[in-house]
């Protein structure tokens, strides 16, 4: 998360072209909403990915887990 607070608003608090990072959405204000879309094959069926708001202070709470099922 620091390398979030430390690439900023302007990169929605992710580090560039960290490999970690599959897809993300711009950062959203409250009712606002964004779909996300990418290859399926970069997932790993049964491996845990998780996904989370990275505004700081939000992802201890805004978090959740996807699993592709095989």
């Amino acid at each position: 998360m620091v390398d979030g607070i430390k690439a900023g608003a302007e990169n929605d608090f992710l580090a560039p072209g960290a490999a970690r990072i599959l897809a993300k959405t711009p950062m959203l204000g409250g009712g606002e909403t964004a779909t996300v879309t990418f290859p399926v094959s970069r997932l790993r069926a049964g491996q845990p990915y998780t996904y989370y708001c990275s505004f700081p202070a939000h992802a201890q709470h805004m978090r959740g887990t996807l699993v592709l099922q095989p």
